[in-house]
């Protein structure tokens, strides 16, 4: 026998209870990685098959959160022009962008685009968000909202949501991102990262309390 398995033989004797607790951390480590895992396949199986209700609830009002491109924004804009809903409230609108290029984009007269769709500039991300949509559904008094979203950013975004405005009831409305005619089956790396982004997006709100930051009180609206 070497000198060195000796030595490792007698250490081993020597720490029991350190060898015990590496062995259990290196299985906390492989559990939690296995967790991981298949947490982010469950997440891109929703993603996967996540689509808006058959049959469309009656709701008071619509919460369009603003994307990379506008089919958010025209999805929104039909389901208020179905009926689907009083008031939209488009959350997360660039500054840069004017009112008057919005209403071009969502192909609405003016009469209705001046009463019915409310334009939030206040929210920055997520949990501006939710706190803008809990202000305004909250001064219109209502009680049940559609919320349109992509379906990657639909968990986390009915969660923080649902957080800050726990006495509305809200019912998600995903929309697929539409695949590059270019891209391979699976999405390809730009999505395959942007997955793993919003991903951990996610866990992070998970781990803290969803919806804990201040709440912004002023809310821009078309009509002003």
């Amino acid at each position: 026998m070497s000198k060195l398995t000796k030595k490792s033989k007698l250490l081993g004797d020597k720490n029991p209870v350190r060898s015990a607790l590496f062995k259990v951390f290196k299985f906390l480590i492989g559990f939690g990685a296995v967790l991981l895992i298949s947490g982010f396949l469950l997440f891109v199986a929703y993603i996967s098959t996540a689509k808006p209700p058959t049959v469309l609830p009656k709701v008071d009002g619509i919460v369009v959160l603003t994307g990379a491109d506008g089919s958010r924004l025209l999805v929104g804009a039909e389901l208020l022009q179905t009926g689907h809903g009083e008031r939209l409230l488009i959350s997360g609108v660039n500054r840069a962008i004017k009112p008057a290029q919005i209403q071009g984009l969502l192909k609405m007269q003016e009469g209705q685009f001046s009463c019915c769709v409310d334009l939030d500039y206040e929210a920055e991300n997520t949990y501006d968000n939710a706190h803008e949509t809990a202000n305004w559904a909250k001064a219109l008094g209502f009680e049940k909202i559609l919320l349109v979203t992509s379906a990657y950013h639909m968990p986390r975004a009915k969660m923080e949501i649902a957080a800050v405005m726990d006495d509305v009831e809200i019912v998600a409305y995903p929309v697929k991102t539409e695949r590059p005619d270019n891209a391979p089956w699976w999405g390809g790396w730009k999505k395959a990262k942007l997955l793993v982004r919003e991903y951990g997006k996610l866990l992070v709100s998970y781990a803290r309390e969803p919806g804990k930051r201040p709440v912004r009180q002023k809310l821009k609206t078309s009509d002003e």
